[in-house]
């Protein structure tokens, strides 16, 4: 899976921040930042979930966390950063972006490309 897709799946669906270890599952397993689902319980007077509308009975701070969500994001935090999306794959001295637009990779690095 690309990174860029990955990250797009660790933002919450209402602000579309990056989530974090404070983020809620609902018992309809959708989850959402922790603020969000108070500013929603706080405007609306009950909680609904914001994809599925099922009603959620008891207070966001008894929401259990992500704890798949938590572990990817100390996943994501410990890894090194990786210089463009096209990391692994060589480019003869050229930057990602550059090396992609021209084609270059491990395949026939002997030619020019």
């Amino acid at each position: 899976m690309d990174e860029s897709v990955l990250l797009d799946l660790l933002e919450c669906p209402v602000c579309l921040e990056r989530l974090d270890a404070s983020a809620k599952v609902l018992p309809c397993q959708h989850t959402f930042c922790r603020r969000c689902l108070q500013g929603i319980l706080g405007s609306r007077g009950e909680l609904r979930c914001p994809e599925c509308r099922t009603l959620v009975e008891c207070a966001v701070d008894e929401l259990p966390s992500n704890i798949l969500l938590v572990r990817l994001l100390d996943g994501i935090k410990q890894r090194p950063r990786r210089a463009g999306s096209g990391a692994g794959v060589c480019t003869n001295g050229m930057s990602g972006a550059v090396a992609r637009a021209h084609g270059s990779g491990t395949r026939d690095q002997g030619t020019p490309g």
